[in-house]
């Protein structure tokens, strides 16, 4: 149980360095990147094929702490603050003064994530896309708790620092404990691609996709506990009526299989030639829309440790007579495990464990304003509730203006994040083979005060259809002859 409880004090200190590759999921080149997005969209795509060799993906948020660093973050990279935030053996030192609370009433949220988006590609095929999509995932999250118990966390449940100044009784000396849940996952997965573009008139196409997954579990924990009363008795003395609290670990030899689909249709309205030069008005497509599910599926642990404690009846404590239990214990892990490792009706057992994949379903749709310039719509929905002790990505809503040529491509985002709590604005850049991008571009600009981080970068190579020069030689020809076509018809 103590590992459950550290995980989560060092979660809500946000002391962890760890939404998504969106943004360059949606475009024209986007290639295997688009199966992030939905599986189908990958058949919409000029590429013979194209391999992302290595990415990454990180990101911590959380409503409750913020650090103010006396200098930016960057420095670390090269130990270059200033003397005074050094120890005596030169290495950065830490201040928790930088760490400030967001006292505001509400329940507290916090999650990391982090991915390595391994070897990954995509093949044409006739109107067919073959591929293959590698990726190791790590999670953690903390969902509903009460602010008053994180509060007393921080402070180590020390009330000398005053860890229980936010316990406010009501008339009837009960404090309200929230239904929380704690909760870390890893996983690796290797999944076959496939997708199928599907021609129509006027240039229209209807796509379908899909990925299949074997999953490979690295292992996890969850502890979840329902709403809780805490009553006061008289000034040394509290009761807790009832209890209904779950915690399991599970670790290795994890399996499972996943699945992605989606459908996707690419609308052109009906185009003749223009004045003023047809090829230069005219564009890709005018809508791109996509509908998928992504991670569908399970991993089963054989042997979890699974601990269960349902109480009905209740608890009290005498804080002056089991003031051992509440000092000395050299901070508040001690304390918190003492106190969960005495509750009656405490029962272990070895059992399988299924731990669902971070279920959600996507929509997209991407507007061609111009040649070159897009804007993309977004909207990711979880299909895991916030308290499921599963895996879970956090829902959110995205509008990106996109400026796309084949080897240059930038976005700027705007994100409604963190499950619609947090107006957020990012940045996308694909130059050539590197991309990088964040989705809390300001955290990433302005360091001194994080309540969020998130970024991505990686390496991809490809091969569009023909050599570069031939390619320019043969646009600049078509685009010379459809002007002249067009000359000649207003003659």
């Amino acid at each position: 149980m103590k590992n459950i409880i550290l995980g989560l004090l060092l979660l809500i200190s946000g002391r962890l360095s760890a939404q998504h590759f969106g943004p360059i999921a949606n475009g024209y080149y986007s290639g295997i990147h688009a199966a992030k997005i939905n599986p189908a969209l990958t058949a919409y795509t000029p590429y013979k094929w194209h391999l992302n060799l290595v990415g990454i993906w990180a990101n911590v948020n959380n409503n409750y702490l913020s650090l103010h660093l006396p200098y930016s973050a960057y420095k670390y990279i090269n130990n270059g603050m200033a003397p005074q935030y050094k120890d005596e053996n030169g290495n950065p030192k830490f201040d928790t003064s930088w760490l400030h609370e967001h006292i505001n009433n509400r329940n507290k949220h916090a999650a990391a994530g982090a991915m390595l988006y391994g070897p990954s590609f995509t093949i044409k095929i006739k109107r067919w896309h073959l591929g293959l999509v590698t990726d190791a995932t790590g999670l953690a999250r903390i969902s509903g708790l009460s602010e008053n118990l994180a509060h007393a966390f921080y402070k180590e449940l020390d009330s000398a620092r005053g860890a229980f100044q936010y316990f406010y009784w009501d008339k009837n000396n009960n404090v309200q404990i929230h239904k929380t849940t704690l909760s870390t996952n890893a996983w690796i997965s290797a999944g076959a691609n496939v997708s199928y573009s599907l021609p129509m008139a006027w240039k229209k196409e209807l796509m379908f996709g899909a990925t299949i997954k074997k999953v490979w579990g690295m292992g996890g924990n969850y502890l979840q506990y329902d709403n809780m009363t805490l009553h006061q008795v008289g000034p040394d003395s509290i009761t807790l009526s009832g209890t209904n609290v779950r915690y399991s670990e599970y670790y290795n030899n994890g399996k499972g299989m996943g699945l992605d689909f989606g459908i996707a249709y690419v609308y052109h309205k009906p185009e003749y030639r223009q004045q003023g030069g047809y090829s230069d008005k005219h564009t890709r497509y005018l809508w791109k829309l996509g509908l998928s599910v992504l991670d569908i599926g399970k991993i089963r642990y054989k042997d979890a440790y699974y601990t269960t404690i349902v109480n009905n009846n209740t608890i009290g404590w005498n804080i002056r007579n089991d003031q051992n239990k509440f000092q000395n214990q050299g901070n508040g892990v001690g304390v918190a495990d003492n106190v969960l490792n005495e509750l009656p009706n405490m029962k272990h057992v070895n059992r399988k464990e299924i731990i669902g994949l971070p279920t959600r379903i996507a929509f997209t749709a991407d507007y061609q304003i111009m040649p070159d310039l897009y804007l993309n719509t977004t909207w990711v929905q979880s299909l895991r509730s916030r308290y499921s002790v599963h895996a879970r990505h956090q829902s959110y809503v995205m509008l990106a203006p996109r400026y796309e040529r084949e080897f240059f491509e930038f976005s700027l985002p705007v994100f409604l994040e963190y499950d619609y709590r947090s107006l957020r604005a990012g940045a996308s850049l694909r130059m050539g083979w590197f991309y990088i991008g964040s989705n809390s571009v300001v955290s990433m600009l302005y360091t001194r005060a994080l309540r969020d981080a998130d970024v991505y970068m990686g390496i991809t190579i490809s091969d569009l259809p023909g050599k570069w020069r031939d390619r320019k030689i043969k646009e600049m020809e078509k685009k010379k002859s459809d002007n002249k076509a067009h000359d000649c018809e207003k003659m």
